[in-house]
């Protein structure tokens, strides 16, 4: 009896201590992967920079410390996985675990492509970036299906359950996964799109619509010139060009145009060639755009692109000085060159021929020196601010383009959620007043209504910066002159804002006094439209507010506001709504 206690007691001793080394083992392990891992959170985040600024052997680089430092600490042993299934510690084992493999996935099986891509591009004119992107679209179509697989992964780890320290590596783990979406998705679809709208399977006709942002539309400013791109093969050539001042007005809409936007804004939209891009659906812009074109005597574009002069200025960042008719147009100075300097000095008929002219000649140097991969930082905050808009009559790619940020001022409204109102500006004055406007936003919202339903303000601040004795001398090209219901020098932009489905609109108020406004229902959609006129030096707030439909949860994240790019860009200010007292 007294030698099988004793066998008795050593099992059990020798059961705690392999037991205890079990639990030292795993401990360590764990200890090492969550070291690693908060030290690849800093190396994905460098990477992700890198991409971000150009730097691609610092993303490499970045990306190869990340792989070193953490593949060889991913546990793979029994202890481990069994340690998994018990309670309290092993949803934290899993966590550290299934978020150190995405990282070794992410850096080998998805930035490596992307990177591999961008090494190739570096340099490369539009022909040779064509062969690249062809080459490179199968395995950068992989690389986007594995980081939104590797996503959905890291979706499903509960940080409430993790200790605190690895519920920070996780999540600064699944802030850099998630950060890499636009990258490996844009460079998909890049590759989907790019060869075939540069005639790499036959040729093509790119119409390029050029907004004048000093006289402001829906998409950026009034169609002023169209210049087509001709593309065989990556090689680009400038085709025909003409300017707005070449389109007669016309009795009835080129194209059918949303009712609710006829009702808001007039159905000059599709009558008057400025205001091609007053509509939110680039669709019906690049549709009336090619219809323009058309009647002109010109072949049907396969894609229309639209911009403006800051896309413009980053253009000529990428490729350098231009030598143009309004002189030598660079970076710095082609805003004011363009859309300020000709206003105060010529007849109308000259401004339109120089801007026209300075265009050609920029895009002239486009064809002569781009470099895709150069131009593309660039660009990128252009592409998020909404100036560049591209659509295609090829079906297969028009898909494509629908689902990016390229689509226009709808389609990345619908992208955006939905707590995403937007805020468009048309200017009425019939002059080219935009440089002296200024614009700040904001929005407010919160629950004080007795029936629980949320609301949200839409704050509009304008301001004329022009004097009095600049409205008398300047020509009547800048003022308006008063010929289109406004006083000469008075700034006259319509705002229309448009909620997210399920909202209704809440009245709306110029500084601080209920004011009309006209209002129309878009599927859903609540445009809400009022036009004020700005004195110089003077300053008006329009504010706009609605109430949220029963469908809307009162918890709904803060609202988001996009807006119609403007000259400068503009920062928009949110807060909670200031409730009435009891």
């Amino acid at each position: 009896m007294r030698r099988r206690r004793r066998l008795v007691l050593v099992a059990g001793a020798l059961l705690l201590i392999g037991t205890a080394a079990a639990a030292v083992h795993v401990g360590r392990s764990a200890w090492d992967l969550a070291e690693a891992l908060d030290a690849a959170g800093d190396d994905a985040a460098l990477a992700a920079e890198a991409v971000g600024s150009g730097d691609i052997e610092g993303a490499k680089a970045a990306a190869d410390r990340l792989v070193d430092g953490i593949s060889h600490e991913i546990p793979d042993d029994p202890l481990w996985f069994a340690a998994e299934a018990l309670p309290g510690i092993g949803p934290n084992l899993s966590a550290a675990r299934r978020a150190a493999t995405a990282v070794v996935d992410v850096a080998d099986g998805v930035a490596r492509a992307v990177l591999d891509t961008a090494r190739d591009l570096e340099g490369a004119d539009a022909e040779a970036a064509v062969r690249v992107l062809r080459h490179a679209a199968p395995s950068l179509a992989r690389a986007a299906a594995s980081r939104d697989h590797v996503a959905d992964d890291l979706a499903d780890i509960d940080r409430n359950a993790l200790v605190p320290q690895l519920a920070g590596g996780v999540g600064r783990v699944v802030d850099a996964v998630d950060a890499l979406q636009p990258l490996t998705d844009g460079a998909s679809q890049a590759a989907d799109l790019v060869p075939a709208i540069l005639g790499a399977e036959g040729d093509r006709r790119i119409l390029v619509v050029l907004q004048n942002t000093a006289e402001l539309r829906t998409g950026g400013g009034i169609t002023g010139t169209f210049l087509e791109l001709r593309a065989r093969d990556g090689v680009l050539s400038l085709g025909a060009q003409r300017d707005s001042s070449q389109f007669s007005p016309v009795a009835a809409p080129l194209t059918t145009v949303p009712a609710a936007e006829v009702r808001s804004l007039g159905d000059g939209i599709g009558r008057y060639v400025q205001n091609a891009s007053m509509t939110s659906d680039f669709r019906v812009t690049a549709e009336l755009a090619s219809a323009w074109w058309q009647k002109s005597g010109e072949a049907v574009p396969d894609v229309v692109v639209s911009m403006d002069p800051v896309v413009l200025s980053a253009i000529l960042g990428a490729i350098g000085p231009v030598e143009t008719p309004a002189g030598v147009l660079d970076q710095k100075n082609v805003i004011d060159r363009l859309l300020v300097e000709p206003y105060r000095t010529l007849d109308q008929d000259a401004q339109g021929r120089l801007f026209s002219d300075a265009a050609a000649a920029v895009f002239t140097a486009v064809t002569e020196r781009a470099r895709p991969a150069a131009m593309i930082p660039g660009l990128v905050g252009a592409v998020d601010e909404g100036r560049i808009s591209v659509w295609s009559r090829h079906a297969d790619e028009q898909v494509i383009l629908a689902g990016t940020a390229l689509a226009g001022p709808l389609a990345r409204q619908d992208a955006a959620g939905p707590n995403a109102f937007a805020a468009y500006f048309n200017d009425a004055t019939g002059g080219k007043l935009t440089p002296y406007l200024t614009v700040e936003l904001a929005t407010r919202s919160g629950v004080c209504r007795a029936d629980g339903l949320r609301e949200v303000e839409v704050e509009v601040s304008l301001a004329n910066s022009l004097t009095n004795r600049d409205a008398a001398i300047l020509p009547v090209s800048v003022t308006g002159g008063g010929f289109y219901g406004v006083a000469a020098g008075h700034i006259s932009p319509t705002l229309t804002v448009v909620t997210p489905p399920g909202w209704y609109a809440g009245g709306v108020s110029l500084d601080g006094a209920p004011s009309a406004s006209v209002d129309a229902d878009d599927g859903g959609r609540i445009l809400v439209t009022r036009r004020v006129d700005v004195e110089p030096g003077g300053s008006h707030v329009l504010t706009f507010r609605f109430i949220a439909g029963p469908d809307v949860p009162p918890d709904a994240a803060v609202p988001e506001l996009l807006h119609t790019p403007l000259l400068k860009r503009v920062e928009v200010a949110s807060s909670a709504i200031g409730c009435p007292a009891a």
